[in-house]
């Protein structure tokens, strides 16, 4: 793809743009713990560790049905499957420890990638997010942005998470979604991603380019490989055929 044809190019949030801390889903398991024991002292932390488990296990499956199962639906599940009886106030703190664990907390962009989205806005070329959010919902991942400095580069309208948009990747809404508000066709847009399954088994089939970066996650899953792999920044341009 020429420059002059590449009119936009949106990227995956997790392991493309930003790095994830394994210790996240510690501070969730331990924030879990400490709420089911004000309301069910007796239940042994071993108990609810385990259903807590299940309940992201369950949240894995469906994002590989390509079906959103956030915060709401685990709390939701914990709730029932311990017998919790918590108010409404309650079960509203439930869902935002387990979406939002860290509320002060910010991002690390990954090496390189803030100097990439600012050359490519300096080429005038328009910047998505298409990201499969998880338990981080998009209003919250929108704050992550904004606090990282990076908000600028992309267009408001252009950020689709999945569990504002109904369906996870590959599915062609969620790309449509970002594409639509950047106003520009698939043939003339590019996306970059770590994931096989979802980034490049996604974009590929709605006939945009593909570029999957390696960089923070060497993404070992079936399907598709990108028309660029690379694992640095600095190769991103010429992947994306502007060098």
């Amino acid at each position: 793809m020429s420059s002059t044809e590449l009119e936009a190019v949106t990227f995956d949030f997790w392991g493309t743009l930003f790095k994830w801390r394994g210790t996240t889903m510690e501070i969730r398991k331990e924030g879990v713990r400490r709420f089911v024991a004000r309301h069910r002292a007796e239940l042994a932390p071993e108990l609810v560790d385990e259903v807590f488990q299940a309940g992201i296990d369950r949240g894995t499956a469906a994002w590989k049905a390509t079906r959103p199962f956030g915060p709401e639906a685990i709390a939701e599940h914990l709730l029932a499957e311990l017998r919790l009886e918590a108010p409404p106030g309650a079960r509203e703190e439930l869902r935002s420890l387990l979406e939002d664990p860290e509320p002060d907390g910010t991002l690390e962009p990954v090496e390189g990638v803030a100097e990439a989205v600012a050359g490519l806005s300096r080429r005038r070329i328009r910047l998505g997010i298409v990201c499969d959010s998880g338990m981080m919902v998009g209003r919250v991942l929108r704050s992550r942005l904004e606090r990282s400095g990076l908000a600028p580069y992309f267009e408001p309208s252009a950020l689709a998470f999945s569990d504002e948009v109904g369906v996870t990747k590959p599915r062609p809404e969620i790309f449509l979604k970002a594409l639509d508000a950047l106003r520009v066709r698939p043939a003339a847009a590019a996306h970059v991603g770590d994931l096989h399954f979802t980034d490049m088994a996604g974009a590929k089939a709605l006939g945009m380019r593909t570029v999957r970066f390696k960089g923070f996650n060497d993404d070992d899953s079936e399907g598709p490989e990108g028309d660029a792999v690379i694992d640095r920044y600095e190769d991103l341009p010429a992947a994306l055929g502007l060098a």
